[in-house]
């Protein structure tokens, strides 16, 4: 894994993931990165595994899998201390969405995206997680997409 120290304006390795995969969602919420499912290679080997980095420190913590395993998804976090994880694919594409809540480590499992999707774009405004684009089918299928959901209820 690649860290950039901005006050050095460097990269450096450093260790990655306990669980190597690609494909996964990558969130930045509190000072820390939560790494999201993934898959180890081809849509049928999707994994429900979630870590987080404490750049400070360099040391990884493994917290509680995702309800749903898959890869290809989008992750954000939400000003309220939520990571949503979103869409994905396998057989066919997720609609999934959850979200874990970093503070009690535990998930939520939410109401379905209305349009099923992977490899997909997620990004927060406070609460609000923005979902765009992304394939509907699985392998190489676009969409022009734009959905959002509200977490600041949770």
């Amino acid at each position: 894994m690649l860290v950039f120290d901005a006050s050095s304006q460097r990269w450096a390795t450093t260790e990655g993931p306990p669980t190597p995969r690609e494909h996964l969602g990558v969130a930045a919420l509190g000072g820390r990165l939560y790494v999201v499912g993934g898959r180890t290679g081809g849509i049928g080997s999707n994994l429900a595994a979630v870590e987080s980095f404490d750049p400070r420190h360099g040391t990884w913590d493994a917290l509680p899998d995702m309800p749903t395993g898959r890869g290809g998804i989008a992750a954000a976090a939400a000003s309220n201390g939520f990571v949503l994880a979103v869409g994905g694919e396998a057989e066919t594409t997720f609609d999934e969405a959850e979200a874990l809540d970093v503070s009690a480590g535990r998930w939520l499992t939410l109401p379905p995206m209305p349009t099923a999707r992977h490899g997909l774009g997620a990004a927060a405004i406070a609460s609000v997680v923005y979902v765009v684009a992304g394939g509907t089918e699985p392998g190489y299928s676009f969409s022009s997409a734009n959905e959002a959901i509200d977490l600041g209820s949770l």
